[in-house]
């Protein structure tokens, strides 16, 4: 396992915190690599998806260059109202087949695999939002 990298783009309140993120990633050969970690901030981009990259000069960092194979998965961030719900929400979609987890960022990556039907994890989402439990993006969608 190793890592891949993506550039963000803030927008106008600075967000996201960072100009970069670091995802776990298996090479491939060729110049690609599959993802495996959960995206936490990069939009496009899944579990399982395979990518190319480059190295910078000057820079030992692999840079993901384009998306050549989507996997299937759809990604979301969902942002608790209550900053210590982040494991009970990272539980209600694990229970719906979803790999999630709290990250220190306070908010909630949601892997989902094609294996799951999204009908489900989308009702979750939505009735969330609803009820004014989290707010949530989805940076991948289902297809």
């Amino acid at each position: 396992m190793t890592h891949v990298y993506v550039s963000l783009e803030r927008d106008e309140d600075g967000y996201p915190p960072f100009d970069e993120e670091e995802i776990d990633a298996t090479e491939m050969g060729g110049g690609r690599f599959r993802i495996e970690g959960v995206p936490v901030f990069v939009y496009g981009l899944a579990v399982g998806d395979v990518v190319k990259v480059a190295r910078v000069h000057g820079d030992d960092r692999l840079w993901v260059t384009e998306v050549v194979e989507q996997a299937g998965h759809w990604t979301s961030r969902v942002v608790p109202k209550d900053p210590a719900a982040l494991d009970d929400v990272a539980s209600l979609f694990q229970e719906l087949g979803c790999r999630a987890h709290a990250t220190p960022f306070g908010l909630v990556a949601v892997d989902v695999p094609a294996s799951a039907p999204a009908g489900p994890v989308l009702a979750l989402l939505d009735q969330g939002a609803a009820a004014g439990r989290w707010h949530f993006d989805l940076g991948v969608g289902p297809e």
